[in-house]
């Protein structure tokens, strides 16, 4: 059997767990405070949920986001061109901003989830799991695909007084998209990472 330790953030108390790999919510014996979270097939949600997410990164990137139909014309547009808009209008910072925090940034976050735990799914450690946790954890708060979401719905509502609002494919993904990301986010739990991390290093010592 064996036995964890744990140091509450709260009040300090080192607490002896004897079955740290049992599913449910462990708490400080002193403050009650929450200690972490054991739950089980993390790893395979995770990976599972991130592939997903890939796929339906490129639907919304490739097909188009909206069309809007007005006085007998019709456009269509997708995240590139909207950027592009940006970029011919000299909005420089915005239109970068946008690039970085729509798709470069979840891109590699995506990527990273799918190589770490991937790997750790197939039972191997990557090369470097420390410092992909440590970008996955400085890249998060600049993936703003909810805030991007919830920017196209208000300006769905002002842009259908002015004419026809089509959504398209690209709009339906990524809706599925920012569920699928807050899904796996909702999952992660740091410590059991940690934990199965430290299962391959050991086993790699032996």
């Amino acid at each position: 059997m064996s036995l964890h330790y744990h140091i509450c953030h709260e009040c300090d108390e080192v607490s002896k767990i004897s079955t740290p790999e049992k599913p449910g919510i462990y708490k400080c014996p002193k403050c009650g405070t929450k200690l972490y979270s054991y739950k089980t097939g993390m790893i395979e949600k995770i990976y599972a949920y991130n592939i997903a997410a890939l796929i339906l990164f490129f639907v919304t990137n490739y097909f188009p986001f909206l069309s809007f139909e007005a006085a007998g014309n019709r456009s269509e547009a997708n995240f590139a061109t909207s950027i592009l808009y940006l970029f011919d209008e000299k909005e420089w910072l915005m239109g970068s901003m946008i690039l970085f925090t729509i798709i470069i940034a979840p891109l590699i976050r995506i990527l990273l989830n799918i190589i770490l735990f991937g790997s750790l799914h197939h039972s191997h450690l990557p090369p470097f799991a420390t410092e992909m946790i440590k970008l996955l954890e400085f890249l998060q708060p600049w993936g703003m695909l909810d805030v991007f979401m919830l920017g196209v719905l208000v300006s769905i509502v002002k842009l259908v007084k002015m004419g026809t609002i089509i959504p398209d494919i690209s709009l339906w993904a990524f809706m599925l998209l920012v569920i699928i990301i807050a899904a796996a986010q909702a999952l992660f739990d740091p410590h059991l990472l940690w934990s199965e991390i430290d299962k391959h290093r050991k086993k790699a010592l032996l």
